[in-house]
């Protein structure tokens, strides 16, 4: 592997460190102070005060440390994590966003970026500015590489003068460096080892730059090399894809050919030219170019994430343009510091305030000053004791002393925020540990901005690693990772700007965790949706594989018990079926009887109406006879007999219509009891009718 030899880039360096270090030095100064604050090291301010006449160390009572610490723990105790969810829930695009948030976090967890990311916020909160670099590692893996994360001090940088933007979207140009080893150096990259004795081992320390780093102040060891990483913001003429029917624009890789076949289905594409932001490496040994790289690691932003405290644009002062918490309670310290190390000159002072001896008092002037406990000091026998040996008097304490340094101490709680914030006045007997955490975060409210910018870079950070591991990472490592294969969608960049998000949850080891505590609230919310096997299997608990075969059990206890229970219940459904239809039968039999009887009368009417009729005929006939007999009777006889046989037959009709009437009146109400039985008897022996 060669490398280039030329130094443009050196010089480039030189010039960007001399038009920007004046402005940066404002900073790095009164963030080292803070720095030193926070770590104790107070004393520093104590040589502009003469504090102690006797010129003995000076004692600190660090107060600002507690506060970083009570910020820091309690972000610690309520940490997210970056979890990608599909836009606006969509189904189709769920299970690839729930595949990559799965990878995201198991490289957070292989490299630890969640502590970092609170070192990098503890950081931040003492010197106002820290950036936490992420990087690809290609030295375990040299196929896909890992991600790494690196958290960047105060004195390790040099970015743009002119940034204002967190996402880093108006920022130029970043510079860093490190002091690496050989074996650290050879090892990130591979090959340079014949160079380096060309590059001059140990030549940085003498270039005058980054002289807040540590490696700067040890002059004599000098077996590192400076490596410096050199990013600077560019633009690249690129092609995209216009649809000018839905006037979408997309990314274009492909080639002529490529789209000429495209525009064949849909002659409403176009390529246009566009200007997209990119960025460029330049590494460094020495001041000596050794490698460059246009969108390293497939990233076309810078692969840093800033972590500020307070930040002001707008202020011309570099040295109040990025603050800390420590920054407005070092006066405080300072104060504190003095007026307890002066009440303790006036307690000594008291213990050991000196005597006043009259002349040849003592047998041995030298006595007096030797005091404390079981000193023996002689007087001669003309010495009197109450007389010619007094202590001097001691000066007062004043009442208000104590006062003082008590508001002192509340003044320095009170300017970083209330009481509440360091669980004063809560102790376990007057509050639950639910309430003190509820007052805590009632407590935080006053830094809820330095909260709120603590999100928003740890957001950033997921959306590069999620970046990173798209550009990378094989789809064999993806696999191995997820235990399944990736969707066709995991590894498109449009995805990640159309149909996904990054976003924040609640912090577990392991992505079960997380699947087990968002199922939990599910079923808080809908009982019925969640099972409890499905509960028990996504959870960590040990020995729950036993726990599910009890579940199961149990489960198929209660499906006999209920099975039993319906059989039961389909049994007496049965009776009480059979019952209905025996019942319908008994009715059914009963109407036939009724019917077999109206059947019956019916032929007894129909005998009697052929008796009738018989009847009738043997009258005619006898009429007949008898009109024969009657022929030599007169005229008046014969008429009247004719009336008589008329009447008669008038009679018989009318008594034969109204027989036959009664019959087919009762006939058709027998009918209709007769059918209804039989529809009831239907009816009961099928009852899913």
């Amino acid at each position: 592997m060669t490398y280039p030899t030329s130094d443009p880039i050196a010089r480039e360096l030189d010039d960007f460190w001399k038009e920007s270090q004046s402005l940066w030095q404002q900073w790095w100064y009164e963030a080292d102070l803070d720095t030193k604050m926070a770590t104790g090291q107070q004393d520093y301010w104590n040589t502009f005060y003469n504090i102690n006449y006797r010129n003995q160390k000076i004692l600190q009572f660090n107060k600002i440390l507690r506060i970083i610490n009570m910020i820091g723990g309690y972000q610690r105790d309520n940490r997210l994590q970056s979890i990608i969810e599909a836009a606006d829930n969509d189904p189709d695009m769920g299970e690839t966003a729930d595949q990559r948030s799965t990878v995201l976090n198991w490289c957070k967890r292989q490299d630890g970026t969640y502590a970092k990311i609170s070192e990098s916020f503890d950081g931040s909160n003492t010197c106002g500015l820290n950036l936490l670099n992420i990087w690809m590692d290609f030295r375990e893996d040299p196929e896909s590489g890992c991600i790494r994360t690196d958290r960047l001090h105060l004195n390790s940088f040099l970015m743009d003068n002119y940034w204002t933007k967190t996402d880093l979207s108006d920022c130029d140009r970043i510079w860093t460096r490190r002091y690496l080893t050989t074996r650290q150096l050879t090892s990130l990259i591979p090959g340079i080892g014949k160079e380096l004795p060309f590059y001059g081992k140990g030549y940085a320390a003498k270039d005058g730059k980054f002289q807040f780093l540590a490696q700067n102040w040890y002059q004599y060891q000098q077996e590192m090399y400076a490596y410096d990483e050199y990013w600077v913001r560019d633009y690249k003429t690129g092609r995209k894809l216009l649809d000018k029917s839905t006037g979408e624009v997309a990314d274009w890789k492909g080639t002529k050919e490529q789209f000429q076949l495209l525009r064949r289905y849909n002659p409403n594409v176009e390529l246009i030219k566009a200007r997209i932001p990119t960025i460029k490496l330049h590494v460094l040994v020495n001041n000596h170019l050794v490698y460059e790289e246009q969108s390293p690691y497939g990233l076309n932003r810078f692969p840093f994430v800033p972590f500020v405290a307070y930040h002001y644009p707008e202020v011309q002062n570099y040295a109040y343009r990025y603050q800390g918490v420590v920054r407005n309670i070092r006066d405080s310290q300072i104060e504190l510091n003095r007026r307890r190390n002066r009440l303790l000159d006036i307690l000594d002072a008291q213990v050991q305030s000196g005597l006043m001896v009259k002349e040849d008092a003592l047998v041995n002037p030298e006595d007096a000053f030797f005091q404390g406990p079981g000193k023996v000091m002689y007087f001669k026998q003309s010495a009197n004791l109450a007389t010619d040996v007094a202590p001097f008097p001691a000066p007062p304490v004043a009442n208000g002393w104590m006062e003082l340094i008590a508001s002192i101490e509340k003044e320095i709680m009170d300017i970083v925020g209330p009481e509440e914030l360091f669980a004063a006045n809560m102790g376990a007997k007057d509050m639950t540990s639910v309430l003190m955490k509820l007052k805590m975060g009632m407590g935080l409210t006053g830094l809820r901005n330095i909260f709120d910018r603590l999100n928003d870079s740890q957001r950033m950070v997921g959306e590069i690693m999620d970046d990173m591991v798209v550009n990378n990472f094989s789809q064999g490592k993806i696999s191995r990772i997820l235990g399944k294969e990736p969707t066709k969608y995991f590894f498109d960049n449009s995805f990640t700007k159309y149909s996904c998000q990054v976003e924040e949850a609640e912090l577990t080891v392991t992505q079960r965790q997380l699947k087990f505590l968002q199922a939990i609230q599910m079923k808080q919310i809908s009982p019925d949706s969640i099972p409890d096997d499905y509960l028990l299997s996504i959870s960590n608990l040990q020995d729950k594989k036993a726990l599910i075969e009890r579940s199961k059990m149990r489960q198929q206890q209660m499906a006999q018990a209920q099975m039993a229970q319906m059989q039961q219940a389909m049994a007496e459904t049965a009776i009480r079926t059979r019952s209905l239809e025996a019942k319908a039968q008994n009715d059914f039999a009963s109407a036939e009887e009724r019917k077999g009887r109206t059947l019956s009368n019916i032929g007894l009417e129909k005998e009697r109406e052929s008796e009738a009729l018989r009847n009738e005929s043997e009258a005619t006939l006898n009429n007949a006879k008898m009109i024969h007999e009657l022929s030599d009777m007169s005229d008046d006889r014969l008429i009247k007999l004719a009336n008589f046989v008329t009447d008669l037959k008038a009679r018989q009709m009318e008594m034969k219509t109204m027989e036959e009437g009664s019959i087919e009146g009762e006939y058709g109400k027998i009918k209709n009891e007769v059918e209804t039985a039989e529809k009831a008897t239907r009816s009961n022996s099928n009852p899913n009718q």
